[in-house]
């Protein structure tokens, strides 16, 4: 998701509110089977100090693994973004005035994985024939 520090640095501010998409390759050896429905609103801006700040909602569904029977599963996660992104001429100089803030989206959803989730409250019964598990 790219936004152009052109339109940043004339207006202040630019407007968020488009969904995002996460390449399957991000997920590496996570238990994350997807992403669905990952939906940003709020804005990036510029401070006076010359900082860009992002301040947004980011919402979606991770596909999980039941940590029992490995079926997936659908987890939803919201969060709130109030961060201090970094210099805009540190970005304008190294991105030739596009900044990608995918990167940035995904080290905060990261940990809004869950270690272990499960369909049921229940744990599966764990015998089979001659043995068992408790």
């Amino acid at each position: 998701m790219k936004v152009d520090l052109f339109k940043l640095n004339n207006l202040g501010k630019v407007t968020l509110n488009d969904e995002v998409v996460f390449d399957k390759e991000m997920f590496g050896t996570m238990d994350i089977i997807d992403i669905k429905d990952s939906f940003i609103e709020g804005e990036l801006s510029i401070d006076y100090d010359d900082n860009i700040i992002i301040e947004a909602n980011l919402r979606g569904t991770f596909i999980l693994k039941d940590a029992y029977t490995l079926e997936p599963i659908d987890y939803p996660f919201e969060l709130e973004l109030d961060e201090n992104i970094g210099k805009y001429d540190d970005f304008y100089i190294k991105n030739k005035n596009r900044l990608d803030i995918l990167p940035f989206l995904w080290e905060n959803i990261v940990s809004e994985v869950p270690i272990r989730c499960t369909k049921s409250d229940k744990m599966p019964d764990l015998k089979g024939d001659g043995w068992s598990l408790e």
